[in-house]
């Protein structure tokens, strides 16, 4: 009703407001300009104004200035600017109070002497609101006293009605009993009886489901359970692994990454879970590949082949990337993603490459013996062969060269018996001081020719040991064999041995060439060889020094190494002298 008195207060003032506009724009200009002294048009507008609302009147010219103007009593005229466009110059607008007396209706007209356009009359109502006019109150009057009337009767039939409903709301409280709904008995009569009957239905509905819920959710549980005990599972064996593995999904994004990734790749899991491969790498051919497999235009449906590439944190090391697909356990058709292992290869690399040396070099250590075998061999069926010293020379040649190839055959079968584990120790007791001399005395003619000094150290009252004779005496050769290659000339060769509490030393000190710094960790590997041009100056095969630990192992002794590059090296082979003991070890 208020909305109602409203609009029609704002139909009639925008009525009344258009038409004076119009009706005063019609008047000539020096009709509305007041003379001295005079009363103008504005004026009598005012005394005969009927509606409240009204708030003021004002000539401007057309320089905006104020020619003539009336106002109610406290109400200030907003200064606002007639639009400048002829079409707008008859119109309406609200215009908001700067002294926050509201918002008002204006209406606004052109003034003309003419032609010729002398300015303007603006025509501002405050804008109706919610109010109760004087003249109304009768009316809202014979509207309230009916419902005063009544609120006694209503109070009194909403008493009785609710009469039932308080007596339910006292039984709600047992509907819960041990989370189990429970009837409540109530006989009400009309639509409540029907409502309630409806209403019970529902809960028991509504306790049926909530119990089907309650199972669901127990099952969704359990559920949730295994599934994560089985990602937690199927993570740790991935964090375990000694490979770096990178999960790729259908759209080629990282979901997965053990921390194996970053001591090869030198990136945090972090870094590349959720991302693709150009967002975090920096090689391109392990972009283009990890790309290639997580397109769906890749390769799918095998394991594709692996690439191998050189680590961005240290260049000398070698990864190898592989990628297998992952299949959906429940359709062996559709790609899930790929699992892309990296592993470090630059030990297989350095194998590989030891092993190509390797053979070169026993080709070289065959070949050599052989061309001499072959050249002295010719000529002894020739004429060189009727000369008696030359019969000589030539015998303990081919001797010599046909006792290295037996000493490298001998290493060679005996580091492929290692490999395969056919290797036995065939112990026995053994005068060490025997063994070791008789090894001293083999290598050191064979060295003579090198004009090096030969020098045996050993006590004579020296004890058995139960060991591998001629494993040990392999060991010692080897060792000896090394102190005369890599040795300068002039220099010494020292076989050593001491006795303290039970345990033997042997030592093999050269003065020659020594081993760097860089190299004595590696040279007990098989096939490895220095890059030392020293060293790469001397036959070899890189398979001595790892034939003697193998040996010394297999007898539960230690081997160890003392050298300066340029100085020298002492290789020291310490075994238990306990009979005894031994024997049980040689047993097991």
């Amino acid at each position: 009703l208020f909305d109602h008195q409203r609009e029609m207060r704002f139909t009639q003032t925008r009525n009344q407001g258009i038409g004076l506009a119009r009706v005063i724009g019609g008047i000539p200009w020096q009709e509305l300009v007041p003379e001295r002294g005079g009363s103008t048009i504005l004026q009598a507008l005012k005394e005969g104004q009927y509606n409240p609302d009204f708030a003021y009147a004002v000539l401007i010219d057309v320089h905006g200035n104020s020619v003539s103007e009336i106002t109610n009593p406290g109400i200030i005229i907003p200064n606002e600017p007639i639009p400048s466009e002829p079409a707008a110059w008859l119109g309406e607008r609200l215009v908001k109070s700067r002294a926050d007396q509201g918002t008002y209706l204006e209406f606004h007209a052109p003034l003309f002497n003419g032609s010729d356009l002398m300015g303007y009359v603006r025509l501002g109502y405050l804008r109706p609101a919610f109010s109760i006019r004087f003249k109304d109150l009768p009316f809202f009057a014979t509207l309230v006293l009916p419902v005063f009337l009544l609120m006694p009767l209503f109070y009194f039939l909403l008493r009785q009605e609710i009469r039932p409903l308080r007596k339910m709301n006292e039984n709600l409280e047992q509907l819960l009993d041990d989370n189990e709904l429970q009837k409540v008995e109530l006989h009400p009569s009309g639509e409540l009886g029907e409502f309630m009957e409806r209403f019970m239905q529902y809960a028991n509905s509504a306790q049926n489901r909530i119990k089907d819920l309650q199972e669901e959710q127990s099952g969704l549980l359990m559920s949730s359970k295994l599934l994560s005990y089985r990602h937690t599972r199927i993570e740790l064996v991935l964090q375990t692994l000694p490979d770096a593995i990178l999960i790729l999904d259908e759209a080629g994004m990282v979901s997965f990454a053990n921390e194996k990734i970053n001591g090869l790749l030198g990136i945090g899991r972090e870094d590349v879970i959720g991302k693709k491969p150009q967002d975090w790498c920096q090689d391109p051919n392990l972009i283009a590949y990890l790309s290639r497999h997580g397109s769906k235009d890749g390769q799918v449906g095998y394991i594709s082949d692996s690439i191998q590439i050189s680590s961005t944190i240290n260049p000398e090391k070698h990864l190898e990337i592989k990628a297998y697909p992952l299949f959906s356990p429940k359709d062996s058709n559709k790609l899930l993603g790929h699992m892309v292992v990296i592993r470090d290869a630059t030990e297989e690399q350095l194998a590989r490459r030891s092993r190509g040396e390797f053979v070169a070099q026993v080709a070289h250590e065959l070949k050599t013996p052989l061309n001499v075998l072959a050249m002295y061999s010719e000529s002894l069926l020739g004429e060189d062969g009727s000369d008696e010293t030359f019969r000589v020379e030539a015998v303990n040649v081919i001797h010599d060269e046909v006792d290295r190839l037996s000493t490298l055959i001998n290493n060679l079968l005996a580091i492929t018996q290692f490999e395969l584990g056919g290797m036995q120790l065939n112990r026995s007791r053994v005068r060490m001081y025997e063994l070791l001399e008789d090894a001293f005395k083999n290598v050191s003619q064979s060295g003579r020719g090198k004009h090096l000094d030969f020098v045996l150290d050993l006590p004579r009252e020296m004890s058995s040991a139960f060991v591998d004779k001629d494993l040990l005496r392999i060991a010692v050769n080897n060792l000896l064999t090394n102190a005369i290659k890599y040795n300068r000339p002039a220099g010494s060769v020292t076989l050593s041995a001491e006795e303290n509490g039970g345990v033997i030393a042997i030592s093999v000190k050269d003065n020659g060439i020594g081993i760097k710094q860089t190299d004595q960790q590696r040279i007990f590997e098989k096939f490895y060889r220095s890059d030392d041009d020293n060293v790469r100056e001397q036959t070899g095969h890189g398979l001595g020094l790892s034939l003697v630990q193998q040996i010394v192992h297999m007898h539960h002794g230690t081997l160890s190494l003392q050298s300066e590059h340029g100085e020298g090296s002492t290789f020291t082979i310490r075994l238990d002298t306990d009979t005894e003991m031994l024997r049980q070890a040689g047993v097991a």
